[in-house]
């Protein structure tokens, strides 16, 4: 994916940097994980930059997506519209547990249980692309904030390289994002 953008040397990121980029953009810097380096690849390749998963107070997945090739804009007009009296679209295609499992805090440690909400909305961004990535990170976060129907539990998932990652396996992994297709 970095390929495709034209970045052949991506940056490793760390606590530090994940957190002055996203207070440039004025994100929340207290709900932003990472991916583990065991799942980065399967989890880099499964989203957009930026995008957003959602999930019921039990964990279940929903997709707010009109169809399979749907672009993640739906996300402006979803977000405000969740409430606890409608019913949601939920494939059995994955659930919260399954998703934190894949995911540690800035510094690698392992996620604990994130407060109780009605909603999870998580999302996915990057250091390393654009400010439009930012921003629709932080209109996506403050609608959540906004929306007075119910508690919307926000996770910030970074899809950058992570400095805590060991150092082969990290190696390892910018030679498979290199590799031409």
């Amino acid at each position: 994916m970095m390929k495709l953008y034209g970045i052949k040397d991506p940056d490793i990121e760390n606590e530090k940097t994940i957190t002055k980029k996203a207070l440039k953009y004025g994100l929340d810097t207290s709900n932003i994980v990472t991916v583990n380096s065991k799942e980065f690849l399967y989890v880099l390749n499964g989203q957009s930059i930026p995008d957003g998963a959602i999930y019921d107070r039990n964990g279940k997945y929903i997709e707010y997506r009109q169809t399979d090739t749907s672009c993640n804009a739906g996300l402006f007009q979803f977000i405000p519209s969740l409430n606890l009296n409608d019913k949601y679209n939920q494939p059995d295609s994955t659930d919260l547990k399954t998703e934190l499992n894949k995911f540690r805090d800035l510094k690698g440690n392992i996620l604990k249980q994130p407060e109780s909400a009605d909603f999870y909305l998580l999302i996915y961004w990057t250091v390393w692309t654009g400010k439009l990535n930012k921003d629709h990170v932080k209109i996506w976060e403050d609608l959540a904030r906004d929306n007075k129907n119910c508690k919307i539990k926000v996770i910030k998932v970074n899809l950058d390289i992570q400095e805590y990652w060991e150092e082969q396996e990290r190696e390892k992994i910018i030679k498979a994002m290199s590799k031409k297709k």
